[in-house]
């Protein structure tokens, strides 16, 4: 979906090449999209500090922290993506509406060891992920919860929106027919080809959520739980020790 790190095969060229386009798909196609960035947003509004340091992992071209700076226009905000275009556009977006909000970036790879490197000396009051842990292999997966932690302040907060599956449920098929039904309202040939693009590109790797949740608690995070969700697509919340 919208977030991307060099992942699972070429999962991140859907973005790097395409980046507006996608953009525009994401908005326009995604099932709860908008209400998915907006409970992000409200959930570090309520967690955290007025002036938090909070890290977009997989920023994508950067609406999850729009929407965190429209609710928390004091946060700062690090942009870490696998794309380098996504990052720019990104950066180019908070720097017009929110200048001064950015704490900097990074092009990095989720699936090497050493994409923290230089982010651990002051930490982070959150970590925000929306739908990019989702195309992470089950031990890369893993190993990014447990880096997440590490780069967290006492008492700080992972949240990531992801996909899904459950064992006897329709949810993800239901999730993407409507995402057909919806993208018939977009331009054709826009759409035609992002969802060409994404079938040829994109990998996904769907488990069920007590099962993520299991691995947030062995990582060490406490009080995991869901606080949002729409049919297949959920937003988890896990907090550092104090």
């Amino acid at each position: 979906m919208h977030s991307n790190l060099h992942l699972a095969g070429s999962t991140v060229s859907c973005y790097e090449s395409h980046a507006q386009a996608y953009d525009l798909y994401q908005s326009a196609v995604v099932p709860g999209y908008r209400d998915m960035l907006d409970l992000v947003a409200s959930a570090c509004r309520r967690h955290l500090r007025r002036n938090a340091r909070i890290l977009d992992l997989g920023c994508g071209t950067g609406n999850a922290s729009l929407s965190i700076l429209q609710q928390m226009p004091s946060a700062r905000i690090f942009l870490l993506d696998g794309s380098q275009r996504m990052v720019e556009i990104a950066a180019e977006k908070l720097e017009r509406v929110h200048p001064g909000s950015m704490l900097g970036r990074r092009v990095a790879d989720l699936c090497r060891d050493g994409w923290q490197e230089g982010l651990v000396e002051e930490g982070f009051d959150a970590v925000v992920s929306t739908l990019v842990l989702e195309h992470l292999p089950f031990p890369a997966y893993r190993a990014a919860v447990d880096v997440c932690l590490s780069l967290l302040r006492p008492g700080g907060w992972l949240l990531s929106a992801e996909g899904y599956s459950a064992e006897g449920s329709d949810m993800q098929e239901w999730f993407y027919s409507l995402m057909d039904e919806r993208r018939r309202a977009v331009e054709p040939q826009i759409s035609d080809f992002i969802a060409r693009l994404r079938e040829e590109k994109e990998t996904h790797y769907y488990c069920s959520q007590e099962k993520k949740a299991e691995w947030w608690r062995e990582a060490g995070l406490l009080q995991v739980t869901v606080l949002w969700q729409y049919l297949c697509i959920a937003l988890m919340a896990g907090r550092k020790l104090q």
